[in-house]
């Protein structure tokens, strides 16, 4: 897909837009990563939906002028985004910290969001990592900020059995993040369990989750604080990228989804 511009609150947003289809699908990416991460799940299904991907500010080819980064700041974007670009019916999948921006933006522009999917990031809702495990990574990312990040995505976000290209280019997007740009954002990530479990709790549409299994997802959580508003699909994989790991039983999952959200 061609990528395009469009200024939104003071910054060059990034995106792909196959300009067709009456529902549209929104993919947003996680911290440190981009749009480009999104692009088969593009491919497949451009034929039968309009099918959009933006990079977040600071993130890919967007801009970075306003030095603010918290999920409401990036949920206002992705909403006035929407209003924008006028979309209608749309779905949003958010990966990792951009399930947290899906959420901002269910918040602030519900009237045009029909569905939402997250995938592999509310595996422990509303549980905060003890002060000095969180301590010990700000003060790693201040004073070696390159090597905390690669730690970080080995001991987190990836495993030995991962692809080794998967790994390289996921520590290679990690590297290169802007420090000004990581570091407090990583920081916001950490604090906002209570502002998540928030927003969860005033969700007026059903929350559907797909989540890999190279870690466990705290199910009894999730049905304590959702009930029966929310849907746990599980798909096999060894990391957290099953858009680059298992994008065909990814899509399918998406695809399945998309069937009860529509009603087709």
């Amino acid at each position: 897909m061609e990528t395009k511009k469009i200024s939104i609150n003071g910054e060059q947003l990034s995106y792909y837009d196959n300009q067709k289809g009456n529902i549209a699908l929104l993919f947003i990416h996680g911290a440190f990563i981009n749009k480009t991460y999104w692009e088969i799940q593009l491919s497949h299904f451009s034929e039968n939906y309009r099918t959009l991907a933006i990079d977040l500010p600071g993130h890919g080819k967007s801009s970075f002028n306003q030095k603010v980064l918290n999920g409401q700041r990036f949920g206002k974007d992705v909403s006035e985004f929407i209003h924008r670009l006028s979309l209608k019916n749309v779905i949003i999948i958010g990966h990792s910290f951009g399930s947290d921006v899906m959420l901002e933006t269910v918040a602030q522009n519900a009237n045009e969001i029909i569905g939402i999917i997250e995938i592999d990031h509310m595996k422990n809702i509303g549980i905060e990592l003890p002060k000095e495990v969180v301590n010990q990574l700000i003060n790693g990312l201040n004073t070696n900020f390159e090597y905390t990040c690669e730690q970080f995505a080995k001991q987190a976000l990836l495993t030995e059995e991962t692809n080794h290209e998967i790994v390289s280019k996921l520590l290679k997007d990690y590297r290169n993040i802007n420090p000004e740009i990581g570091i407090p954002l990583l920081e916001y990530g950490f604090s906002y369990h209570n502002r998540q479990l928030k927003l969860l709790k005033e969700l007026k549409i059903k929350l559907h989750s797909i989540h890999v299994n190279y870690s466990p997802t705290n199910e009894e959580n999730l049905n304590k604080h959702l009930g029966d508003n929310y849907e746990l699909y599980k798909i096999n994989g060894t990391c957290h990228y099953p858009m680059l790991e298992n994008p065909s039983r990814l899509n399918a999952t998406i695809e399945k989804i998309l069937s009860v959200i529509i009603g087709v």
